[in-house]
């Protein structure tokens, strides 16, 4: 029998910055929601997945939820710099169905070439936990908005277009755009991004050439 002194001791995570310890423990927690879904995500599975103990986690968060909010904003806010960097900065001259398709060539793009970030944001609302669904629907909020102010910039001058429901149609754009993203995650042979794309610019044609522009 081993004595006391020579019983085998839980090594020590290696000193990390606060900061390389946060990342650390998010991208453990963004492994364990691709692979078991964001009920997996526990304070236990994030320590273990990481390779450290409970307390280090609990010295950056304070519970799973509190993991799962940071974790979905700092994925959010990188998934967002993707697609703005497809938004022209003026919109003066922009052709609109261009524009609409290259937007949603670079958010399918995007999602492809990052699943498991866009896993996580993808995720249906009602299986997240209430502070991850309210920071997930003001985000989609935020986004909904920026697509009817471009959508309201093309539509204007376009005879018969001032009836058109323009927050609602940009709700429906990007529920759209989400469903099309999720297909490709769940079948990536199948939905390939030129496919989705092609799907995108039918819509926004068929949709433009309602409103042909009065100018």
């Amino acid at each position: 029998m081993a004595s006391p002194g020579n019983a085998r001791k839980r090594p020590y995570a290696p000193r990390m910055a606060p900061a390389e310890r946060r990342e650390q423990l998010l991208d453990a927690a963004l492994r364990i929601i691709n692979t078991e879904g964001v009920a997996g995500v526990s304070v236990d599975a994030v320590a273990k997945a990481a390779g450290v103990t409970r307390p280090v986690v609990y010295g950056q968060f304070t519970d799973s939820n509190h993991i799962l909010r940071d974790l979905l904003h700092r994925e959010g806010e990188r998934a967002l710099a993707q697609i703005a960097d497809a938004l022209p900065a003026d919109l003066t001259d922009a052709d609109p169905v261009a524009t609409f398709t290259h937007v949603a060539e670079s958010f399918f793009t995007a999602v492809t070439t990052h699943p498991d970030r866009w896993r996580a944001i993808l995720l249906p609302v009602d299986a997240t936990p209430p502070p991850v669904r309210t920071y997930r629907q003001q985000a989609e909020a935020a986004i909904r908005t920026q697509f009817a102010d471009i959508t309201r910039h093309f539509l204007t001058g376009r005879p018969g277009a001032e009836t058109v429901d323009v927050e609602l149609l940009a709700h429906f754009l990007l529920t759209t755009m989400e469903e099309g993203g999720r297909l490709a995650l769940r079948d990536p042979d199948g939905y390939p991004p030129g496919r989705l794309t092609a799907m995108a610019r039918f819509m926004v044609e068929t949709f433009i050439e309602r409103y042909p522009d009065g100018r």
